[in-house]
């Protein structure tokens, strides 16, 4: 069965992933998608102009596929790749949000949703950067709205601009059919995050004990959410340039704090 050559690490075997991009505009999509982290959208998929048939189908596409397991591509700058896997193991599902580059020797796992849940994996401004990044002529979801909306579940943040975040949450879920009256309460809804609440984000330098005090501390953003993957930089062995790219990848490219030299 195919597997990206990125993922070769992640997948099982027996098992394919395949990219479903071509679910997103089917009814009942949004629903089922997001009923891990907000399952009343599944009792009541009216608001986003689908009934009870159209999520059944749809979850059925989503969860049912257990041999090929169905994908969406979040491409990113400089390469980067955010995978957003549904892991249909009879015994062990749940959908996990990965970031993958052809140079790496294997994946970096961001969220994961499932009975052993593990995140937030993007900040806010993550989140916003990323979604409005899609590079030119990149295979996946390059529409900033559906970006946003598919990343929503793996974001946490306690230092969320409310009134933007609720707007342009707001904008997204209009364009996927969700009436202009209820997007709004739709958006306050997804950004109350069952899994996690009230993690920060920090940029931090790297500790005595990690064997690197001569190199400079980490571009990354830590977070300090007990569930999270990156309450410690990704144990990638990175190199130091890879670790500035993917930075750059994660704030939608080079970031404006660093001299060009370390660009």
């Amino acid at each position: 069965m195919e597997v990206p050559t990125s993922l070769a690490g992640y997948a099982m075997p027996g098992h394919g992933i395949a990219p479903a991009e071509q679910l997103l505009g089917t009814p009942g999509f949004w629903p089922a998608f997001y009923a891990p982290v907000r399952d009343e959208f599944v009792a009541d998929p009216e608001v986003f102009g689908a009934d009870s048939a159209d999520v059944d189908e749809a979850a059925e596409a989503l969860y049912g596929a257990e041999q090929i397991w169905p994908a969406f591509r979040i491409p990113m700058a400089g390469g980067h790749v955010l995978w957003i896997v549904h892991r249909n193991f009879p015994d062990d599902s749940g959908t996990d949000f990965l970031i993958a580059h052809p140079d790496w020797d294997r994946h970096a796992c961001l969220a994961s949703l499932d009975g052993h849940y593990s995140g937030p994996g993007l900040s806010w401004p993550e989140l916003v950067a990323v979604a409005e990044s899609a590079p030119a002529d990149a295979a996946g979801v390059v529409d900033s709205g559906l970006r946003l909306l598919l990343l929503l579940p793996a974001f946490g943040d306690a230092e969320v601009p409310e009134a933007e975040a609720v707007a342009r949450i707001s904008g997204a879920l209009r364009a996927v059919g969700v009436a202009e009256d209820a997007a709004p309460d739709v958006a306050e809804r997804l950004l109350d995050h069952q899994f996690w609440d009230g993690p920060t984000w920090a940029v931090r330098g790297r500790s005595p004990l990690s064997g690197t005090t001569a190199e400079p501390g980490s571009p990354l953003a830590l977070c300090d959410g007990q569930y999270s993957p990156r309450t410690v930089p990704p144990g990638l062995g990175l190199t130091a340039d890879q670790e500035r790219a993917l930075a750059d990848a994660l704030a939608g490219g080079p970031r404006v704090d660093q001299p060009a030299a370390a660009r």
